[in-house]
């Protein structure tokens, strides 16, 4: 029984953990490389995870793509090998492919004047940007990354704090990641503190925002969900869980079925919207949460004074937000 039989036949008690053992063959001198290559590429963790998505696309071409560049609907594939004599060796080719099915084929003198190109202008680019921040002739090492030493250069220009083991490297990296998750918490924020204005869970864990406008009215109560600028998940889509959110919180003692839900575009929300859009909602609801909503089973022209009512809390909102903007340093600006 030839060897890969032989682990066929004893692959089920090789598995520990849903791991399963994968053999390989490698040139003898190459050996401890792919060795330890295969060892990070089968990390069951976030690292080994990263490193097999960028080796995937590699997959799908029959040359080994070195560089990649992309911007803008761009992408940029350098190929290797390197081909040619010494004094005049070039990539073998590579691609572009961009917007409208753009996929041009490079041969080798198209790729190394691109590569030039492209080179010159990272260069200039990462240059000025160093300036700007003066890094040159600098060090700053505080994630040890780099497995080597860092070099040499005079004490004051150095700023070497790496983690002395792997567990010390892990929870810096969890620092940086938590640091990193709070400023996008942070970002998403509202851009101004008002009564009308509610934060709530959009798809997928997405921070996001809207106003509300509501009231009783003759037995019932109305309730108007408004769009808002940069807010996140829309809440046209997140209609059914915010309308039970809202009851729950505003109204909890309320038959779900005494109120009347409004999804409301204020003008310039959106670029194709240039009034204001009042579409009445109708919800289906049992034991308190709200279902199955439908835009076309009642009317959506408002009462007069309940569209000025909603007109009014997004009037309110602007003077906020403008309020807001004039005075940035104060988290407690609010309109009158």
């Amino acid at each position: 029984m030839n060897r890969m039989r032989l682990w066929r036949s004893k692959k089920t008690s090789q598995e520990a953990g849903r791991q399963t053992q994968v053999c390989v063959w490698t040139p003898e001198q190459d050996a401890e490389l792919v060795r330890q290559l295969c060892t990070r590429l089968a990390e069951p963790s976030e690292r080994g995870s990263s490193l097999r998505s960028v080796l995937m696309r590699q997959l799908n071409r029959r040359r080994t793509i070195g560089d990649t560049w992309s911007a803008g609907g761009w992408t940029v594939e350098f190929d290797r090998p390197f081909v040619g004599p010494w004094w005049f060796m070039r990539q073998i080719g590579g691609r572009i492919i961009g917007p409208l099915e753009t996929h041009i084929e490079l041969t080798p003198e198209e790729a190394n004047e691109l590569n030039l190109r492209l080179d010159k202008l990272i260069a200039r680019e990462i240059e000025a940007w160093a300036s700007e921040k003066k890094f040159y002739g600098t060090m700053r090492d505080d994630t040890g990354v780099i497995l080597s030493e860092s070099l040499t250069l005079p004490h004051e220009d150095r700023v070497i704090r790496r983690p002395a083991s792997d567990a010390e490297f892990a929870a810096n990296e969890a620092r940086i990641a938590r640091a990193i998750h709070d400023a996008a918490v942070a970002y998403r924020k509202p851009p101004f503190k008002d009564s009308s204005l509610i934060e709530f869970e959009g798809a997928f864990g997405f921070p996001s925002f809207c106003q509300i406008a509501h009231r009783q009215h003759q037995g019932r109560v109305q309730f108007a969900l408004i769009h808002m600028p940069n807010g996140g998940s829309s809440p046209t889509n997140m209609v059914e869980s915010l309308a039970t959110l809202m009851r729950q919180r505003f109204y909890p003692k309320l038959d779900p079925g005494l109120i009347d839900w409004f999804d409301v575009i204020p003008p310039g929300t959106y670029d194709m919207f240039r009034e204001i859009v009042i579409h009445a909602v109708t919800l289906q609801h049992a034991n308190g949460v709200y279902s199955d909503p439908d835009w076309s089973g009642a009317p959506d022209d408002p009462s007069g004074d309940w569209r000025a009512f909603i007109e009014a809390t997004i009037e309110r909102g602007r003077k906020a937000r403008e309020l807001a903007q004039a005075a940035p340093h104060n988290e407690n600006a609010v309109a009158d």
